[in-house]
């Protein structure tokens, strides 16, 4: 069942078909961050989380943080 699943950056952008950057735009997330975010060269922050879900729909359990 997919509240049992979490997604990461990529596999999110992927879901929806996006670039990161684009999910990103979408999001209100600068891109860089978010793309630091995804190779782990950065912490994705609540607002972050928050805006990803709002974002794609995707419920913010299911959005992987670290």
């Amino acid at each position: 069942p997919m509240e049992n699943i979490t997604l990461n950056i990529r596999a999110l952008a992927a879901m929806k078909k996006l670039s990161i950057e684009k999910l990103a735009e979408l999001a209100d997330i600068d891109p860089k961050h978010l793309v630091n975010v995804s190779v782990g060269r950065a912490k994705m922050t609540g607002r972050d989380l928050v805006n990803l879900a709002k974002a794609t729909g995707v419920n913010p359990f299911n959005i992987e943080v670290d």
